[in-house]
């Protein structure tokens, strides 16, 4: 959905797992299930489809109070620093999407908008470099909110300082996609980082 030839992009906002990086959330399941004897899709429903990760997301729990949680919902003990380590252990580089970033930011501002929470996020700064390229980051454990929940795209908004149709919101998932547009940002479906290119070609914005 490009902007109308009046309102110009003038800023690009991307969401972060699997449009910056790649998350694999069964690369944490499968560990803590092989320790807790339950299936990694058991797992992955007690976190990533309960109240537990919502909570964590938007600040209401501490990394401390969620690792306590996880703990006593998988009857297990690890050591938090070993928690930490299978937590984080979730993303990998999602292909040429460095090199596209810091092609951008020669030309636009970048902010990131993302649902995520502060063990996630201080790992991303700290092993991925692409982040040095974006100018502020909105963040749902931050806002008290996530998406696709109004909050964090007014927060996004009230940073901006631009009309939202002159932003241009990138994400992989279509409910959140929808949400943006009707805060009026212009949102595209991220879908691998070739197509992200050849749409911004095609739309005059590479």
């Amino acid at each position: 959905m490009p902007a109308p030839p009046d309102l110009p992009i003038a800023a690009i906002t991307f969401d972060l797992g699997n449009v910056l990086v790649a998350v694999d959330h069964f690369r944490f399941c499968r560990p803590v299930a092989a320790l807790a004897g339950l299936t990694p899709a058991e797992v992955y429903a007690a976190v990533f489809e309960s109240s537990l990760e919502p909570g964590y997301d938007t600040g209401r729990l501490s990394s401390a109070e969620f690792y306590q949680r996880l703990m006593g919902r998988f009857r297990l003990n690890l050591p938090y620093p070993q928690f930490c380590d299978l937590w984080n252990d979730i993303f990998t580089p999602l292909e040429d999407m460095d090199r596209t970033v810091a092609r951008l930011a020669g030309r636009y501002p970048l902010y990131l908008l993302s649902n995520t929470n502060p063990l996630h996020f201080q790992y991303i700064k700290d092993h991925y470099p692409l982040l040095r390229h974006f100018r502020r980051f909105i963040l749902s454990y931050e806002v008290a909110s996530r998406k696709p929940e109004a909050g964090i795209f007014q927060a996004l908004i009230r940073e901006l300082g631009l009309p939202p149709a002159r932003c241009l919101y990138l994400d992989d998932k279509l409910p959140f996609v929808a949400a943006a547009r009707t805060h009026g940002l212009v949102a595209w479906h991220f879908t691998t980082p070739r197509d992200f290119k050849e749409h911004l070609s095609r739309e005059g914005l590479w």
